[in-house]
């Protein structure tokens, strides 16, 4: 089937003409064009936003799972982002078959899926739309209420689109190379000189001549690495050299120790080829040459780079300020006995230990269910006292009586974004913002805590360092045969990878709720599985988290 998605900023053309093939017996097409009125209210147009690179892949997922079985041939989708006024199209969708029945069929399935499960949405309704572009939003009915586009639920991806847009790149600040690991470069590195800065021996041997025909040679002097001798060497005439040593000249070869034969001070060839075994000075990279962008995570190796290019204290990001309070009357500190009823708290030692493979030291308190007690927990502006970026609250994100974080957050200044997801485990999350804190209410079960955290909390510390949040997914196959099938929401579902032979190799772990903590002594990584997949095959390509931090 082929497939031709398109995500535009401009109008969608009025005529589209259908794909040419001897087979087609019926093309479908289907336009959404922006009504007048959105939620009872007069509107002049939609203002609509996506996260691209996962919109496109989940399309063609989409389609491609349903056409198995039906003859269809081709598949067009355009959705335009940004304003589109009132009757014009929003998204186009065409659908190639063989026959009617079977091109209207996919057509209605893939519009019930792209709603659901594409991160597509509307932004914002808009009253007025100016000459000049300016606009005027309408006063949403449920103010304050703070959803995306008024639905309770989100799907990750909407969730993860939102984040991205809240959360800009904090501040930078020069760290000394010994503190940088595992910060993320903000500006790009250049080689201060060529790299290597001069021709090196790459072996242990002789330099020669290269135009020299000798077939024996006379040493006339020797060099070591961080030796300066420059000479011209006259035919018949060799120089011992090191490995990394500097070549005395230019046009030089060296004959590696292992293929002469050294008498005295003479050496002989047993062979000679065209290899010059010579690190040629900026073959690595030459002076002002880039050799590390922005946005890289400083791992030991692109340490080891920047020392060698002389960049010993390089702009990162700073540090984002993070407070994480503990909830719940039933938890009681890890290193005690708990009472009937009670429990050990699990997600203090979870948060401090994610937040340690990013160099973050959060502040952690803990709150027994008490409005009085979780109020003076929270923070509170006060003049000259910088505010925390990231606000952390265990337990308390769901719907039950007792469940009181949204509230609380509303009740301190957070505009409440999110209040629940689509996705599994980690339905009952918050999301709010208030200044520059960005508030996370996280379920209190170990596991979907442990998803929030390497999904949502994740994204927004990558797009606080200045990377991207798409960076996250990455493509593996799996390992095992994945019994998912039927599940009403998007799964992020425990796993163990591994790479094997240059693929990424996913087995799917034991899980038996969100409290469900044995899954978590093994798993490094969460399986996206799509809403109302089928039970996964063994060697089914599937996106995948890495969850932890190499």
């Amino acid at each position: 089937m082929e497939i031709h998605l398109e995500l535009t900023r401009t109008p969608i053309t009025e005529a589209l003409p259908p794909p040419a093939g001897s087979d087609l017996g019926a093309w479908v097409e289907f336009r959404g064009v922006v009504r007048g009125e959105e939620n009872g209210q007069t509107i002049a147009a939609l203002e609509y936003e996506a996260y691209s690179p996962m919109a496109e892949r989940e399309m063609r997922h989409i389609l491609e799972a349903l056409a198995i079985g039906r003859h269809c041939l081709a598949a067009r989708v355009i959705h335009r982002l940004g304003i589109v006024p009132v009757g014009e199209a929003a998204i186009y969708v065409g659908i190639a078959a063989r026959h009617r029945a079977e091109a209207f069929a996919l057509l209605g399935q893939f519009m019930d899926r792209l709603k659901q499960d594409v991160p597509i949405w509307k932004r914002r309704a808009l009253t007025v739309v100016d000459h000049a572009g300016s606009v005027t939003p309408p006063v949403p009915r449920d103010a304050g209420q703070g959803s995306l586009d008024g639905r309770s639920a989100h799907s990750a991806a909407e969730v993860l689109a939102l984040i991205a847009s809240l959360c800009r790149p904090l501040e930078t600040e020069r760290v000394p190379l010994a503190e940088a690991a595992g910060r993320v470069l903000r500006d790009p590195v250049c080689a201060a000189e060529d790299q290597p800065p001069f021709d090196r021996s790459s072996v242990d041997g002789f330099a020669v001549r290269l135009d020299d025909p000798a077939t024996q040679f006379r040493i006339v002097d020797e060099i070591r690495a961080g030796d300066w001798k420059p000479r011209v060497l006259q035919p018949g005439e060799a120089v011992r050299i090191g490995t990394g040593g500097a070549l005395p000249g230019q046009d030089l070869q060296v004959l590696m120790k292992e293929d002469v034969r050294a008498d005295g001070a003479t050496v002989t060839p047993f062979h000679r080829d065209d290899e010059r075994h010579v690190r040629f000075r900026g073959e690595d990279a030459r002076a002002g040459q880039q050799v590390v962008a922005a946005g890289a995570a400083l791992q030991p190796g692109t340490l080891g780079l920047l020392a060698s290019v002389g960049c010993v204290q390089p702009r990162v990001a700073r540090l984002p300020r993070v407070l994480h309070i503990a909830t719940g009357s039933e938890i009681v500190s890890p290193g005690l006995a708990p009472e009937p009823g009670q429990i050990r708290d699990s997600n203090s030692t979870l948060v401090r230990a994610f937040l340690a493979q990013r160099g973050i030291v959060p502040e952690q308190r803990r709150a027994a269910e008490d409005v009085a007690l979780m109020k003076s927990a929270l923070p509170n502006p006060e003049p000259g006292v910088k505010e925390v970026d990231l606000l952390l609250i265990s337990g308390g994100a769901s719907v039950g009586e007792h469940d009181f974080t949204r509230r609380l957050l509303q009740e301190a200044g957070f505009t409440i974004h999110v209040r629940k997801t689509t996705a599994r485990p980690g339905k009952p999350l918050i999301v709010g913002q208030r200044g520059s804190t960005l508030a996370f209410g996280l379920p209190g079960n170990p596991l979907a805590h442990f998803v929030c955290l390497n999904l949502y909390v994740r994204a927004a510390l990558a797009a606080w360092a200045g990377q991207p949040t798409t960076s996250l997914f990455h493509a593996g196959v799996l390992a095992a045969d994945l019994e998912a099938g039927g599940h009403a929401q998007e799964t992020f579902w425990p796993a163990h990878w591994q790479l094997l032979r240059g693929t990424a190799t996913l087995a799917p772990l034991r899980w038996s709720s969100s409290g469900d903590l044995t899954a978590l002594a093994t798993a490094n990584a969460l399986i996206r599985v799509t809403t109302g997949s089928q039970p996964l095959p063994r060697g089914r390509r599937v996106e995948f988290v890495v969850t932890e931090r190499p």
